[in-house]
């Protein structure tokens, strides 16, 4: 069988995709007061017309803070996927932090800059679509620390979501 070898995007939601209350200038109130920005779209369009997949990942840490529920965490995902003209294959989050009260709440693999979450996202990806995504074909891209540095951790190639909305990085 000859599986497909295919590019990997995988793109950090807060603040790459989707406005952050600081880039909104005021408080965020839900998914339904997600905006998104218009040249990540188009980074995300010229991506997927090149024949790329594009995963979309969240930490979603209020989840375990007990600060919001797990529904409105997926809603969230889902309403940014909508917003981005779903333009994304998958959507993945991590609702775990470190804070959290219950030990199961506040330990895992999946919160960055573990790996966990890019792998069974890549995984989930590679399950459905019956393709392969080398590392030296992947791309992260994101704004927070804990992201870039699971890029590096894991060998990806990554670019700061300023730079890559912008001009791609270029």
């Amino acid at each position: 069988m000859n599986v497909p070898t295919v590019p990997m995007l995988f793109v950090e939601i807060e603040g790459v995709l989707r406005k952050t209350p600081d880039d909104l200038g005021r408080p965020w109130k839900g998914p339904f007061d997600i905006e998104v920005f218009p040249d990540a779209v188009e980074r995300l369009r010229l991506w997927k017309g090149a024949g790329g997949r594009a995963i979309g990942f969240s930490q979603q840490g209020g989840v375990a803070l007990g600060e919001t529920d797990e529904q409105t965490a997926v809603r969230t995902l889902w309403t940014v996927r909508e917003r981005v003209a779903n333009l994304l294959d998958h959507v993945v989050h991590c609702p775990h932090h470190p804070e959290a009260a219950m030990p199961d709440h506040a330990r895992c693999w999946c919160r960055l800059p573990k790996p966990g979450m890019l792998i069974a996202a890549q995984h989930e990806v590679s399950l459905r679509q019956q393709e392969r995504y080398p590392l030296w074909m992947a791309l992260l891209v994101a704004r927070s620390p804990e992201a870039l540095q699971a890029a590096s951790d894991l060998g990806l190639d990554h670019l700061h979501g300023d730079a890559w909305r912008r001009d791609g990085g270029q």
